[in-house]
């Protein structure tokens, strides 16, 4: 039996139905694309000033977990983001 792709409304709940169904029970509702580009948002560099002690302790951390420490400091403000972004989207519904 030829199962439908549910129309959804959000990304959470694209998320959730593909985190409990398998694609390939999907697979006859699909069709091939072609020339797909995928694009990398561009960065910018951003000087932020912080104390010696600061930056040895994120250097200290970030070579525990294997990650530059650059890398550790993005990842930081991104969840940061995401978690402010979170609270506000809480506050309006």
């Amino acid at each position: 039996m030829k199962k439908k792709i549910p129309e959804f409304k959000t990304e959470e709940a694209i998320a959730a139905f593909w985190d409990n169904h398998d694609f390939i029970d999907y697979l006859a509702d699909t069709e091939p694309i072609e020339d797909v580009v995928f694009e990398r948002p561009k960065k910018e560099t951003v000087s932020i000033r912080l104390e010696k002690a600061q930056i040895d302790e994120i250097k200290r951390l970030s070579h525990k977990i294997g990650l530059g420490y650059s890398s550790l400091i993005r990842s930081w403000i991104i969840e940061k983001l995401a978690n402010i972004h979170r609270l506000q989207k809480d506050h309006t519904t």
